[in-house]
């Protein structure tokens, strides 16, 4: 038998081998990928941390060498720091804002909710007396709701001092996460020198063919991804301000508080936004049944505005992918894998429309030539 012909059998059995024990063992493999992977949790948490931070790192740093003047090191030091500081502050500002109003308005809540079952009663006695059907009694739905609801009411006060517990378990969890926030500290500093390590290992262990093509991948991945992070910030800026704007127009409660909610939850696309506004619906529940459904309907039609004219100009556009296709790609990934498909389907989407129109020119340059 030819040397090059067993060469191909021996990988074809051990290929069937491989597949069938891996068959056979599925779940085994799929248990040792999970603590596999807990283990490099650190890792991909720091990496992820990192490419998030990376943008708003060289632009601090940038700032930092031409206006301040500073060698390269120490603008690297201090850029860092700043990035780091400001994004520990940002997320400590949002449970600030959010906790204590959320608090009172359960509270309120709980206090008031006889009141609001009572008033729900004379809307259904009039619909009912109006359609001449026969009353409907919540007087034993009220008596529940107030039962539970008085030691609610109590034991609301002691929320505050479980909230400062839950925040201690907050920060012991970050001091846990230390290693993760380390790991990205090295990675951002140090990218370069990483980047040209990756690089040199690549050149050396790949033939040049696939080291080139796995470097182009690379930087397709990397610029989509890093456009798709700007993008959705920038939509998510864009859509709280509207918000904030809409409800001081409209005179509605809490419009700096569910202006944030907004503009956080519609990090995730396009369903983002109503994932807030379901919280906001809830806070405004606590002031006004009517003011809650006068922002129901503005939340729907900013949404509408947002879904088919603000996320695929400005993400869209940033990313290099028609609004179209954004449009397709949200629907058809989400469809498939639920939220997680919403939040990258986006940017995978993109990337094979990028690899697709890149090898698309090869080929035309290749036929005129």
């Amino acid at each position: 038998m030819e040397k090059e012909k067993l060469k191909w059998y021996l990988l074809l059995i051990s290929f069937t081998i491989g597949l069938v024990l891996g068959v056979v063992h599925f779940e085994d493999i799929l248990h040792g990928i999970g603590v596999f992977a807990g283990l490099l949790m650190p890792l991909f948490i720091g990496i992820i941390l990192a490419f998030v931070l990376n943008r708003p790192y060289e632009i601090v740093r940038s700032w930092y060498c031409k206006t301040g003047k500073l060698k390269p090191r120490t603008s690297k030091i201090l850029a860092i720091a700043t990035v780091y500081i400001l994004a520990f502050g940002a997320v400590v500002l949002l449970i600030c804002m959010i906790a204590p109003e959320l608090i009172q308005n359960l509270k309120t809540f709980a206090e008031s909710a006889d009141e609001y079952l009572l008033g729900a009663q004379d809307v259904l006695n009039q619909m009912t007396a109006a359609f001449g059907l026969r009353p409907i009694d919540l007087t034993s739905l009220i008596e529940t709701v107030n039962q539970y609801l008085g030691s609610f009411s109590n034991a609301i006060d002691d929320i505050l001092s479980q909230l400062i517990k839950v925040t201690s378990n907050v920060i012991s969890g970050i001091a846990t996460t230390f290693i993760s926030i380390a790991l990205s500290v090295y990675i951002l500093s140090g990218k370069e020198r990483l980047m040209a390590q990756v690089k040199r290992a690549l050149r050396v262990y790949l033939p040049r063919r696939m080291n080139r093509s796995l470097r182009e991948l690379f930087q397709i991945v990397s610029q989509v991804f890093s456009d798709y992070v700007a993008g959705q910030c920038r939509e998510a800026i864009i859509l709280g301000s509207l918000c904030f704007v809409g409800m001081m127009i409209l005179r509605l409660d809490y419009a700096g508080l569910i202006s944030v909610i907004i503009a956080v939850t519609a990090l995730v696309p396009i369903v983002g936004a109503y994932l807030g506004g379901t919280v906001a619906v809830i806070l405004l529940l606590f002031v006004s049944p009517g003011k809650a459904f006068v922002f129901l309907i503005f939340l729907i039609l900013l949404q509408q505005v947002e879904g088919n004219v603000i996320y695929p100009r400005v993400v869209g556009r940033k990313i290099g992918l028609p609004g179209m296709w954004v449009l397709l790609s949200i629907s058809v990934w989400g469809g498939l894998f639920g939220i997680w498909g919403m939040l990258f389907g986006v940017p995978i989407t993109t990337i094979l429309y990028q690899l697709l129109k890149r090898d698309i020119r090869k080929r035309e340059s290749t036929e005129s030539q």
